[in-house]
């Protein structure tokens, strides 16, 4: 093969496969074989490339993403500590009832803050909201633990809840205070914190539990010398509850 020749041969491959270089083109003196040509450049490509998919397809097999994993069905829910709040709603004569509410969150805060209501269906509670469509939602802390049977394990049918929570023991007892409308409920002294809710929209029907999208009108702290969310606040969660034996996994009131 002629240097001509070679060089066709090689050009495809780029100057680090040729026989001479930028600076130096002088002609090699060794002779070009004939499979050094055109066909050999592309056979190379060839090959290169399928090396590359090679090395694709081992790394693809050895990430951790592409392992196989048995998943396990299961039909029970993850058990999560979230605090314990208190509902706070009206009556039909106007006294205050009370429950106990795990199931609320907050789901939005432009442009109106708003959460999430779980409200069970079989309450007196459920019954006061869906007819006044407003309440009292009352963070809980670890002082309103003898309360919490009361309120979340007895009717506000047939208990009177307001007049129970001054009496519940002996040395523990809880006046309640008023926010100062007559429209309102009373509520629980030394809460973390109070949400005055009124409902957004349509009561949508979840089953045992209907869901209730409320707008927060106000946010309110016990005292002026409160500062909310610190360390300090000790509130109320169901972790707590489930470990002093108050309330089940469940998340009912254990007998």
């Amino acid at each position: 093969a002629t240097t001509a020749e070679a060089r066709e041969g090689w050009a495809p491959l780029g100057p680090l496969f040729s026989h001479e270089s930028e600076s130096n083109r002088t002609t090699s003196s060794l002779p070009s074989p004939p499979f050094f040509g055109p066909m050999y450049a592309a056979n190379t490509r060839r090959s290169l490339l399928r090396f590359t998919l090679l090395l694709v397809g081992v790394w693809a097999c050895s990430s951790p993403r592409a392992v196989a994993h048995a998943f396990q069905p299961t039909s029970v829910p993850p058990l999560v500590d979230v605090p314990v709040w208190s509902m706070a709603t009206l009556n039909g004569d106007g006294t205050t009832n009370f429950n106990i509410l795990t199931y609320a969150t907050p789901v939005s805060i432009r442009p109106d803050r708003l959460y999430s209501l779980g409200l069970y269906k079989e309450t007196l509670s459920y019954q006061n909201f869906c007819r006044d469509r407003k309440c009292v939602l009352q963070l809980l802390t670890a002082d309103h633990i003898p309360l919490v049977r009361l309120l979340g394990g007895r009717s506000g049918r047939d208990v009177d809840k307001e007049r129970e929570c001054a009496e519940i023991s002996d040395d523990v007892a809880f006046g309640l205070q008023e926010l100062g409308s007559s429209d309102l409920p009373k509520v629980l002294p030394g809460c973390a914190h109070y949400l005055l809710l009124s409902a957004s929209g349509d009561i949508v029907d979840g089953g045992s539990h209907d869901i209730a999208i409320c707008k927060v009108d106000e946010m309110l702290l016990p005292s002026q010398d409160y500062v909310a969310n610190t360390s300090s606040v000790d509130y109320l969660s169901t972790g707590r509850l489930r470990e002093l034996g108050i309330i089940t996994e469940q998340g009912r009131i254990a007998d």
